[in-house]
């Protein structure tokens, strides 16, 4: 996203407030962003780039897990 006003691309999604913002912005596809260098604050189309989540049903560590069991099971047996 770029700022209108003074052309940066340090602008982001900012919450709801107020009657304009919450009730009749989002009727008319509008979506609030403030601008991280000028601070100013915009009603604009777009919603930005999606954000991509994380998978909830596998950590880091639960996709790691048989990885390191395995290991741990081969270095066990190399001490006997």
């Amino acid at each position: 996203m770029i700022c209108p006003k003074c052309k940066s691309y340090r602008i982001r999604r900012i919450k709801r407030e107020g009657f304009l913002r919450v009730r009749l912005a989002p009727l008319l596809g509008f979506y609030p962003w403030r601008c991280s260098t000028c601070g100013t604050v915009q009603l604009l189309k777009t919603r930005g780039r999606p954000v991509r989540k994380r998978n909830a049903d596998k950590t880091y560590w639960d996709a790691q897990a048989p990885d390191r069991a395995e290991s741990a099971l081969v270095s066990k047996q190399s001490d006997l």
